[in-house]
């Protein structure tokens, strides 16, 4: 038995990973970040330039982080991502000019592909190593309820961060991420088998890492079509949630009621667990032809004008989206092995920036 197996505690580990998904989505200025930006005097063009680079930063690095996440193991590597994460707050708090802000959102970008696939891996393998592994899949829910409805608390508090002046909104999401860097230390390593790793030796790894899961992706037509699935329903429903957010801002005629309409947006997301158990038991191609065709009919019904209509279709998209994104995850996890489990999660996220290139724009002319 490995020696970090013996004081392993799930309990204790549940604790830190729910902190660390609490700290991930409670960032009340990340979560108005274009609209602080507005306030200090940016263009919507230089805003989208600045986003532009936030989506270069991670498309180039989702793959390498979990590269690292798996040789240098799953720890280290959610630590750097908290840093990662204050460090952008700090800096898009200490600098004015534009070549700061985009420093501070390639820092960001850097810190969610350094959290991504290798939260996903902590917590299977946590699960698998303590004997409970079949409760992965209600955790895992209970993980993304947390995540979105943090989120949507950090929303309600726009009205209070955007009165904090740009400056000092971004020193709450720096201690934030503090927080969550406390909570990645506390976590204990999952037992795995692989060997040590050197400064000597870590090239070398790398470059097995990416033979062994390009070999796996190869072989494995099933994981494939998973990921692809997964990223297609899950594209579509982001966007169509990204575009609602103008739509029900131009439809709520009181203006204090726009953030609690702007939250339901996302609170379908926090209900997923309570309908991925059953769609986990239909075969995959039924559970994906499923949330994709809810996915489908809110886009369409998106296309309106009544509030109601508008903020219902962004809760089922939200929902089926992430309905599917944890039976995917749950199927995904029992095909990979551990040592290249989050590199090969990272390629799924990969597989969805993929995805979101061409479909930005035609999502633009649907619902302009």
């Amino acid at each position: 038995m490995p020696k970090n197996q013996k004081q392993f505690s799930l309990s204790g580990q549940k604790r830190a990973l729910l902190v660390l998904e609490w700290s991930l989505g409670f960032r009340p200025a990340g979560s108005v970040w274009v609209l602080l930006l507005a306030l200090r005097g940016f263009s919507l063009v230089q805003i989208g330039l600045a986003e532009a680079v936030f989506h270069m930063v991670s498309l180039c690095c989702e793959l390498p982080s979990g590269l690292l996440a798996d040789v240098l193991g799953r720890k280290r590597t959610l630590i750097a991502g908290q840093v990662m994460f204050m460090l952008s707050a700090l800096l898009m708090a200490a600098f004015r000019e534009m070549a700061g802000v985009c420093l501070s959102l390639a820092f960001s970008a850097l810190g969610y592909n350094l959290e991504s696939g290798t939260r996903e891996a902590v917590t299977y393998e946590s699960m698998v190593q303590a004997g409970q592994g079949a409760d992965y899949l209600r955790f895992a829910s209970l993980q993304n309820g947390v995540y979105r409805f943090s989120g949507g608390a950090a929303m309600l508090l726009a009205g209070a961060t955007v009165r904090l002046g740009w400056r000092m909104a971004y020193l709450p999401d720096a201690g934030i991420a503090l927080v969550g860097l406390m909570a990645a230390w506390t976590l204990t390593e999952p037992a795995r088998d692989v060997p040590a790793i050197t400064p000597r030796t870590l090239p070398a790894a790398l470059w097995e890492t990416v033979r062994d899961a390009w070999a796996l992706l190869w072989s494995d037509g099933v994981a494939v079509r998973i990921m692809a699935c997964n990223a297609l329903v899950g594209a579509c429903a982001t966007l169509t949630g990204f575009y609602l957010q103008e739509k029900v801002e131009a439809a709520v005629t009181v203006p204090a009621l726009l953030g609690p309409a702007l939250v339901a947006l996302e609170l379908g997301g926090g209900l997923a667990g309570l309908l991925t158990g059953r769609l986990d038991r239909l075969s995959y191609p039924k559970a994906a032809a499923f949330a994709g065709a809810v996915v489908l009919l809110c886009a369409l019904a998106a296309r309106g004008t009544r509030l109601p209509v508008l903020m219902l279709s962004g809760l089922l998209a939200a929902l089926g989206d992430d309905c599917l994104q944890l039976i995917s995850d749950k199927r995904l996890n029992e095909r990979f092995p551990s040592a290249r489990r989050a590199t090969l999660i990272s390629v799924s996220s990969m597989i969805f920036s993929v995805f979101m290139i061409p479909l930005s724009p035609l999502f633009g002319r649907w619902f302009s």
